[in-house]
């Protein structure tokens, strides 16, 4: 019974609401060994979608020689996609240590690290390591919160690639996002973090056919100040207002 409450609060984002990280981290470990599948039947394509969107992005560079940091690593998915592509230098990151045990059996990693990205300093990480971040279905209920992206900005290089993709729903449907995730992209842009090097719109990301808008930034700066960037943002989404997410999606 235990084991079917955390399956079911993997499958139904919702049923994520108001658990801690570590209690979601637990229920990512519980489902380790059959997450695969549960994506592959939900014809769950970001993967794909967002190792060819890295690809484009480094045209013409020896792939080789691309440092890349998989963040919410899970159980390699990306990781796979991004070595058909040629990439080889790939570290993954996720707090969860089932994920990470599935993970490894498939030798795709250089390192993985068992690490909440959450905006708190990674001191295993330094400063300007990565040429890219990759971050597939992490912006959901209950995964990285909105802190997140000062952290994954301080660890590329200036020129480096941060490439994600998040559902338009998202952006107002999960509270710690609601006014507050897509200013902070916006706002980071504007301090000079990064820049907007593309979006785009697509409906073919999993089997619902929902709105996804997939980002890709180039980063700009090297040391990184957080506290100016997050400050002056309503706690957990706790603003009545809600975001119009079309000036971030559109």
């Amino acid at each position: 019974m235990a084991e079917n409450v955390q399956v079911a609060a993997f499958e139904n984002y919702k049923a994520r609401e108001g658990l801690t990280p570590n209690q979601i981290v637990h229920i990512f470990s519980t489902v380790a060994e059959i997450y695969e599948e549960t994506w592959k039947t939900k014809n769950y394509k970001d993967p794909e979608i967002l190792s060819d969107e890295v690809s484009d992005y480094f045209r013409g560079t020896e792939t080789s020689s691309v440092r890349i940091l998989d963040v919410g690593a899970g159980t390699g998915m990306v990781a796979e996609q991004l070595r058909k592509r040629g990439f080889i230098d790939i570290d993954g990151l996720d707090p969860s240590s089932g994920m990470r045990q599935e993970a490894m059996k498939k030798k795709v990693y250089k390192q993985y690290y068992l690490e909440f990205m959450d905006g708190h300093h990674i001191d295993s990480i330094a400063t300007d390591t990565y040429d890219c971040v990759v971050a597939a279905g992490c912006f959901n209920m209950g995964l990285l919160p909105c802190a997140a992206l000062t952290e994954i900005a301080r660890l590329v290089k200036p020129g480096g690639l941060v490439c994600f993709a998040v559902f338009d729903h998202n952006f107002s449907a999960v509270p710690e996002y609601n006014n507050r995730l897509g200013p902070l992209m916006s706002r980071m842009e504007k301090e000079g973090v990064w820049d907007l090097f593309d979006k785009k719109r697509r409906t073919d990301s999993d089997m619902t056919g929902a709105v996804e808008t997939v980002f890709r930034y180039t980063i700009k700066a090297s040391e990184i100040d957080a506290l100016p960037l997050l400050a002056g943002f309503p706690a957990n989404g706790s603003s009545i207002k809600i975001y119009n997410s079309n000036s971030i999606c559109n």
